[in-house]
């Protein structure tokens, strides 16, 4: 195995997307109205919401909160993208809003 040089490794940590980590936002999702049935709920981190990355998840401003039986619900049926669709929701909408007003950036 060749070992990366210090010019590789650099050109490697520019492409790594930095990925926001908030216990405290995330905090404020648990318990919320579920954004499909309005039971109390967890955070779900929106999987399509920023490009893949290997092994990580999306940012934690990507999160909207859905109660366990929808969670599991939406992660049975595999295809993200088209369960949302199906239940008339944005969550990538919801999401980017919420995380200003968390940030105190709403109007």
């Amino acid at each position: 195995m060749a070992l990366l040089n210090s010019s590789h490794r650099n050109l490697m940590t520019t492409f790594r997307s930095k990925r926001v980590r908030s216990k405290k936002y995330l905090q404020t999702l648990r318990g919320r109205p579920c954004l499909v049935c309005g039971y109390g709920a967890e955070a779900h981190h929106i999987m399509f919401a920023e490009p893949n990355a290997m092994g990580m998840k999306v940012g934690d401003n990507w999160c909207v909160p859905l109660c366990h039986s929808c969670h599991m619900k939406l992660h049975a049926f595999g295809d993200e993208r088209t369960w949302w669709d199906l239940q008339g929701v944005d969550p990538k909408e919801w999401a980017k809003l919420n995380w200003e007003k968390f940030n105190g950036r709403s109007d």
